[in-house]
């Protein structure tokens, strides 16, 4: 790579079931600028339209187009290689990709997923730096994990390796751990308790009777205190230790990084992720892998895997 190239600014949008966010960052990861877009109500063909136009503000944000040096798309879920498609639970797996990559005078956007993302930016500008094997969890809209060994992301045959969303919960396999833990699962649950009792903690935190909960409502009554929306993310807490502990003992890591959008209540999710990991691994593999939370975001990874494609499998 040339030391020119090295020193472009790059673009990085992050992909959600409900928002865009963009940023251009230097090749350090440091963010230049930022922008975040509300996908609520989009059909797919909006969707993409509204990333291209984040994309089109992005780079008016530099009166030299010529100062960027590529972009990458991280989306929810995980890109098939076989059939070109996301694989998720979102209006992202009805998205033609193709529709994505094109991006005029700059070129071909790089795509991958959040997760896969998340772990190219920890490994690179974050906390994951000189990590040789590291598991990385996302845990919000979408549950999914991406992992590297010796440095490079390991995806699988078809780019798709990590889909622990589809993994069981309960011997008879009718829950899955993304209907257990992601984000439409947590909301549904918290509905309910919610409409049961009209009196319960979380319905007095001045939510208007008259609108559903979302996610960020149910995450902000956590850090705020409420007990209720405290004791549905520690129950997904141990859900997510469960499954941290079977890939910690499967794949020996020396690190696990979780993110996504249930990593911002902090010690309530992270204590019985703990408390799971300690009781379900290995006493070898515990004692060597470190458990942190993420702290750079899958739009500053899918930028810097727009300047270094070759480091994941399914870039497109």
């Amino acid at each position: 790579m040339s030391s020119a190239l090295s020193e472009r600014l790059l673009i990085g949008i992050e992909c959600t079931a409900t928002a865009l966010r963009g940023v251009v960052c230097d090749a350090g990861g440091e963010i230049v600028t930022q922008r975040q877009r509300a996908l609520t109500g989009h059909a797919p063909t909006e969707a993409v339209a509204a990333v291209r136009t984040l994309i089109a503000e992005l780079l008016a944000t530099e009166a030299d187009v010529n100062l960027f040096g590529g972009v990458g798309i991280a989306l929810p879920g995980m890109i098939n290689r076989a059939t070109d498609r996301c694989e998720s639970q979102t209006l992202w797996s009805a998205v033609v990709l193709d529709e994505l990559r094109s991006c005029g005078t700059i070129g071909t956007a790089q795509l991958t997923s959040r997760a896969a993302a998340a772990l190219v930016g920890e490994l690179l500008c974050g906390v994951a730096r000189g990590c040789q094997t590291v598991v990385y969890i996302e845990a919000g809209y979408e549950v999914g994990a991406a992992m590297a060994h010796q440095g490079r992301l390991w995806s699988g045959a078809t780019g798709i390796a990590g889909m622990i969303g589809y993994d069981p919960v309960d011997v008879d396999g009718d829950i899955t751990l993304q209907e257990r833990i992601g984000g439409d699962g947590l909301v549904r649950r918290a509905q309910d308790r919610m409409y049961r009792d009209r009196t319960s903690s979380l319905s007095r935190r001045g939510i208007p009777r008259d609108r559903e909960i979302g996610l960020d409502d149910l995450l902000n009554m956590a850090r705020l205190g409420d007990e209720l929306a405290q004791v549905i993310i520690a129950r997904a807490g141990t859900h997510l230790g469960m499954a941290a502990a079977r890939l910690i003992n499967l794949l020996n890591p020396e690190l696990l990084v979780i993110g996504g959008e249930l990593v911002a209540v902090g010690n309530v999710l992270f204590d019985p992720v703990r408390e799971e990991v300690a009781r379900r691994t290995t006493p070898a593999s515990f004692a060597v892998c470190r458990m942190l939370p993420a702290t750079v975001g899958a739009a500053i990874g899918v930028a810097q895997v727009a300047r270094q494609p070759g480091l994941i499998g399914d870039s497109g």
